[in-house]
């Protein structure tokens, strides 16, 4: 049992480090390609800076011209590459750049750590280990975990994949179960969601026949974990060590891109581009496997603050499910409250959650992506203030999170689910609308998966009139559909239609 001295040294010194600067090289982004850019472009180091604003508008001008990192009243913390800055100079802000600090204790993993059953999570996995962590976990459980390697990231002088795990009862095959996807480390030096949601993948296989609580949530969900969204941004100067981590994705050649990842897709707003920059490679993998797949719940794991943070970013008004989001996003900082030493999942909010545009204004962040274009439902959860944690504190994250990571989870179960068909049993392509809830402008309505025709409306306990339409077919109204409290309410429905059939997809070998 860890003492309560040592404890009380991690704590203080968790505050001690407070902010870690992001120590990338960085070209101008504007409407830079992959081909514009050479080894000779890293023409300066991005900074973090502080700005002092004056008001509301202060802060929506200058979410289009750096990268922020967090907001505290009229503070504003950012990192900023040169043209950045210049571009900041030209529209008469003034900043002050933030002291560097301690580089982290990023103790990395022994040889053998992968192998080793009884292993310390008190370590960093050198890229190779952290591959083979996913391969073995496919390998040795391969009844309920599929290793997806989702692609290439931009890098390629020292080439790196993008891998995510399927954890199932039936992994690999499409069943009547949420789909839930949980990613992390888009900004490469925010390493906590990285190593906990790799212990999570850990976690959830070695308990599998044990706990039946987690044996439950296996054999009735569809679990995407994807622990390592930049590799190229975590493992910047080394393969063997995070030491050297930045923020953004890296050009070709390895250098620092000036790509924010969390800037980098569509945005509801109406813009494809809205950092001006192209879709990066790991960008179009998330991209293509969210629109492959039909996720109903999701989180993007970040650092630099504690809060959980739920749509919009880019709008000030709110989602129509924005009680439900302050439910699921309360539920995650009570818990993490509850298991940890007072302070922690209270900043930059007490409550531990934010609205994404009361806290800052954001353009082309994946939730706000994946909320409108896709009809599902994300969140960002920054899970440290401190990006790069030492490597000693590892292990009191995980045990803050633990049971708000399988609460998360459980949440894809609350609200009304079913399967929607034709006349003559085949799954169909459909969209579910709550009536007097959904609306068209905000992209609320959920969508089936059209090879099971499966839907999972999250929602909180209530009395809801649901419309069921599919193309090509006569819709279906279903009125007074009672939703109790943390359960789901089974709906299917069976839809006139006139269309052709077509053979259900199974995810390749």
């Amino acid at each position: 049992m860890m003492s309560h001295c040592l404890l009380s040294t991690r704590w203080y010194r968790r505050a001690l480090f407070g902010l870690l600067t992001v120590l990338s090289f960085a070209v101008p982004v504007g409407s830079a390609t992959l081909d514009d850019l050479r080894p000779d472009d890293r023409v300066g180091a991005a900074t973090d800076i502080r700005i002092e604003i004056r008001d509301r508008s202060d802060l929506q001008r200058l979410t289009r011209l750096v990268s922020i990192d967090d907001v505290r009243g009229t503070r504003v913390r950012a990192s900023a590459t040169p043209s950045q800055l210049q571009a900041l100079r030209a529209a008469g802000f003034r900043w002050e750049v933030v002291p560097k600090a301690a580089k982290a204790d990023a103790v990395m993993c022994p040889d053998g750590w992968v192998e080793d059953e009884e292993r310390s999570w008190s370590c960093y996995p050198t890229y190779d280990q952290y591959a083979s962590m996913m391969n073995r976990c496919a390998a040795v459980h391969p009844e309920i975990c599929r290793l997806q390697d989702l692609g290439p990231t931009a890098n390629t002088v020292r080439p790196h994949r993008l891998l995510a795990v399927i954890i199932s009862d039936n992994p690999g095959f499409d069943e009547d179960e949420p789909e839930v996807l949980l990613t992390s480390t888009i900004h490469g030096d925010e390493t906590t969601g990285y190593m906990l949601t790799l212990r999570l993948i850990d976690h959830l296989l070695a308990a599998y026949d044990i706990d039946d609580d987690i044996t439950d949530l296996i054999d009735s969900t569809e679990i995407w974990i994807n622990p390592l969204a930049n590799p190229d941004g975590t493992y910047r100067g080394s393969d063997d060590s995070v030491a050297d981590a930045i923020r953004y994705y890296t050009t070709p050649t390895g250098g620092s891109s000036g790509v924010d990842g969390n800037r980098n897709f569509p945005d509801p707003s109406g813009t494809d581009h809205p950092d001006g920059s192209q879709w990066w490679p790991e960008t179009e993998a998330m991209m293509a496997l969210a629109e492959s797949e039909n996720f109903v719940l999701s989180a993007n794991f970040h650092g630099g603050a504690e809060v959980v943070n739920y749509p919009w970013d880019t709008w000030e008004r709110r989602h129509p499910d924005t009680q439900w989001f302050i439910q699921l996003s309360s539920d995650w900082a009570d818990l993490a409250q509850a298991d940890s030493p007072g302070g922690y999942m209270t900043s930059p909010y007490n409550s531990g959650i934010t609205n994404g545009w009361d806290w800052y204004e954001t353009h082309g962040s994946r939730q706000d992506w994946v909320t409108y274009f896709l009809g599902g439902r994300e969140v960002t959860i920054e899970l440290s203030n401190t990006k790069l944690i030492p490597a000693d504190e590892i292990e009191d994250y995980w045990q803050w999170n633990r049971r708000a990571f399988l609460d998360f989870i459980g949440h894809a179960h609350h609200g009304i689910r079913g399967v929607v068909t034709d006349q003559h049993g085949e799954a169909l392509a459909a969209t579910v609308e709550v009536l007097g809830l959904d609306t068209v402008a905000d992209g609320s309505m959920v969508r089936t998966d059209p090879d099971v025709g499966d839907f999972h409306r999250l929602l909180l306990p209530g009395l809801y009139d649901l419309e069921i339409r599919a193309g090509g077919c006569v819709a279906q109204r279903v009125p007074g559909v009672a939703v109790g409290e943390s359960e789901s309410t089974r709906i299917d429905a069976s839809l006139w239609c006139n269309r052709v059939l077509r053979p259900s997809r199974r995810i390749a070998p």
